[in-house]
């Protein structure tokens, strides 16, 4: 059986990797005006230049015009608080901006037409995520090669898909536990190598981030036990 600290320890990998899944993922508005100028009131009542515009929608822009549609600089507010602030191309964030959600979160970066494509993801709770997002029709998802920093130190570097990880990566916890090797959920499910801070260390399959099936426990003094897991403890053999 598998000493109650280590489960500890690595049950508490479990608690923060969990946390990835909630946070993943924040809708953003669909910022696309396609080629048409929005109905509305725009202050000077010009087609290029620098304008303020109030729109039937409940929207408004203060920024650079071409051709009646934001393009430079600009801000645009939603009616619903939520807003972007960077730059503009055909009536689309394009280029360098932060969106900042009315909850305060926000995702700063690169955007391409209207969507983010790489950048800081920042929270309300304080977690982070760094990297890259799909630019399907899942918009401001995390996917492909990033990592999620959680506020207490926590750290999840590697591949994601979805939103969660799937692929290489390793979490590593601010006291300096790791598991790294090959990720399929947001709960750590895989199989890995898993190094704690007593010096015990773990390699096989993985499940909600605890040895469950073949795997190996190596001790301090380098003695491999091989066995059986289930939800962390070693099946007599």
């Amino acid at each position: 059986m598998i000493s109650r600290s280590w489960i500890s320890g690595i049950a508490l990998l479990v608690a923060s990797v969990l946390g990835i899944g909630s946070y993943a993922t924040y809708p953003l508005p669909s910022m696309a005006q396609g080629t048409e100028a929005k109905t509305g009131r725009c202050v000077p009542a010009i087609a290029t230049g620098r304008v303020r515009c109030d729109y039937d929608s409940g929207d408004s822009y203060i920024g650079q015009f071409v051709n009646g549609l934001p393009s430079g600089t600009g801000v645009y507010v939603y009616s619903n608080g939520d807003r972007y602030e960077g730059q503009f191309r055909l009536g689309k964030p394009n280029g360098r901006g932060q969106f900042i959600f009315k909850d305060d979160a926000r995702v700063e970066g690169i955007f391409r037409d209207g969507k983010v494509s790489s950048g800081t993801a920042i929270f309300t709770n304080g977690d982070r995520y760094i990297g890259s997002f799909s630019l399907d029709q899942k918009v401001g998802v995390p996917t492909g090669q990033g990592q999620f920093i959680f506020a207490n130190g926590d750290r999840f570097v590697g591949q994601f898909l979805g939103g969660k990880p799937l692929g290489t990566g390793a979490f590593t916890r601010a006291d300096g536990s790791r598991c790294s090797g090959q990720f399929y959920t947001q709960e750590l499910d895989g199989r890995g190598n898993c190094s704690f801070s007593n010096g015990i260390r773990y390699e096989g399959e993985l499940r909600k981030g605890l040895p469950h099936g073949k795997g190996t426990i190596i001790d301090t003094r380098g003695r491999r036990l091989p066995g059986v897991f289930r939800e962390g403890q070693r099946l007599e053999q």
